[in-house]
């Protein structure tokens, strides 16, 4: 990371914390994120040219995984620019990890729809679904789908600030996550619904 000349991140408090951390303070850096627009791609594939070596990185988890940057790093393989991973958190496997839950298979949900009714449909998806069950959402928008949570009738694991200091895993029904939750400042969190049927095979 220190050898890097370019930093692509999502908001500029993490890039400069990066910065900091690695004694870079003066490194070129752009922004990707869940705003950017085609325009915005193309600028940033401009300046990897430039540069010999960029990285791009999330607040938390992993780029182009339910996180911005998979559209930069198609454009780059497009263009021939060599890709290669610094393994690091997935927000995904993280969550699943300390949710306790039954997850030999698991389904990916992603992000819910914003709109009406498609959003309906996305959450009655998930709930006929035996699987256990991974899902996104936007960190404004915690008390929004607890509320929406609470006619499936499962237990819920919610994790915040994943790899973070303060991390922290809660448990319990969505209308019980909803209390225990309803002073908690805005913090990015991951959301693991139990599967309907939870058969443990042990080795």
């Amino acid at each position: 990371m220190k050898n890097i000349s370019l930093f692509i991140g999502e908001e500029k408090k993490f890039i400069h914390r990066l910065l900091v951390f690695l004694n870079k303070r003066g490194s070129e850096y752009i922004q990707i994120n869940e705003h950017s627009r085609e325009d915005d791609y193309l600028f940033a594939l401009d300046l990897i040219f430039e540069h010999e070596k960029a990285v791009i990185f999330s607040d938390v988890g992993v780029p182009a995984v339910a996180d911005p940057g998979y559209r930069l790093i198609d454009l780059a393989h497009n263009k021939g620019v060599n890709i290669i991973s610094l393994p690091g958190p997935s927000s995904i496997t993280t969550a699943l990890s300390v949710s306790g839950f039954y997850a030999e298979k698991f389904y990916f949900a992603g992000f819910p729809p914003k709109k009406e009714p498609q959003r309906k449909r996305f959450l009655k998806k998930i709930a006929d679904k035996k699987e256990t069950v991974v899902l996104m959402e936007r960190p404004y928008t915690l008390e929004k789908i607890l509320e929406e949570l609470q006619f499936i009738n499962r237990r819920i694991s919610i994790s915040f600030n994943l790899g973070l200091k303060d991390e922290i895993t809660l448990r319990g029904k969505a209308k019980e996550l909803l209390e225990k939750t309803k002073d908690f400042e805005k913090k990015p969190f991951v959301i693991v619904i139990e599967g309907q049927k939870n058969e443990k095979t042990f080795r």
